[in-house]
């Protein structure tokens, strides 16, 4: 089996849960989605939270957040934080497609364009019905994804480069390949760990899969789970969604 085809399978980051913070330290979307939260009178979701490199700014503003992510590992690196800071949160681990929640929301978010990662239409209405579910009326859910034609054009399987990161051993080197047809991309990310001396002292390889969901499909499954589209922005400064020039799709929807 390629790595390609074993890119098609769950990502598992629990295997990586312990670098995660070490090289993704985006900021990019945190004043979005503090806005978004100082607006919501009530309870926010937040599904595919992680280590809580959004859930923990959140928190911090008096928010009453629900964070679910199906990895365990994840979900012990945001624990750790959260009882490191003295803040609180419900944390669930649970796959997001299948909800089983004991209360409802005013506020749904998924972040960091995560919706991506659940591949297959039926798995993606699956999460859509599910979110649903969960929400109050008169609820929101925004929804983050990368725009096709825009992402699209980096698949080319090539290798490049994300970055170099200190670390307690060393330094951190991490690079990722990507290959795939029109939506459906296969990614390895390579993580290889340098000595002060320079020599290697560790690599791994995660493989990755992801969907390049058009904006069509989407409305379309989002109406076919009963939501209204409110919104639709091209990136985290609201402007208006552009098909062909914007990087990202953050979709407003609501639960009438």
């Amino acid at each position: 089996m390629t790595f390609f085809e074993t890119a098609c399978m769950e990502i598992d980051y629990d295997s990586i849960a312990v670098l995660y913070d070490t090289y993704v330290t985006a900021d990019f979307d945190i004043a979005f989605f503090t806005d978004e939260v100082r607006r919501t009178p009530g309870a926010v979701l937040e599904l595919t939270s992680g280590t809580g490199r959004l859930s923990v700014p959140l928190i911090e503003l008096g928010t009453d957040l629900t964070c679910v992510d199906v990895s365990r590992g994840m979900l012990d690196v945001l624990q750790r934080k959260l009882d490191d800071r003295g803040l609180e949160a419900d944390i669930r681990c649970a796959d997001i497609c299948h909800l089983e929640l004991e209360r409802h929301f005013d506020l749904a978010i998924l972040p960091f364009h995560s919706f991506m990662e659940i591949l297959g239409e039926e798995r993606q209405r699956a999460c859509l019905d599910s979110v649903y579910n969960c929400l109050n009326r008169g609820g929101r859910f925004i929804c983050t994804l990368q725009n096709p034609p825009v992402r699209g054009a980096q698949v080319d399987g090539v290798l490049r480069l994300v970055g170099r990161f200190p670390a307690e051993d060393g330094t951190l080197v991490v690079s990722g390949v990507e290959q795939g047809g029109r939506l459906r991309v296969s990614r390895l990310q390579l993580f290889e760990c340098f000595g002060p001396d320079g020599l290697l002292r560790w690599k791994r390889a995660l493989p990755m899969a992801f969907e390049l969901v058009e904006r069509s499909a989407f409305e379309r499954m989002a109406e076919g789970a009963g939501f209204r589209v409110v919104e639709l922005y091209g990136n985290y400064d609201r402007v208006p969604f552009d098909d062909r020039h914007s990087p990202a799709m953050i979709f407003v929807l609501e639960k009438p």
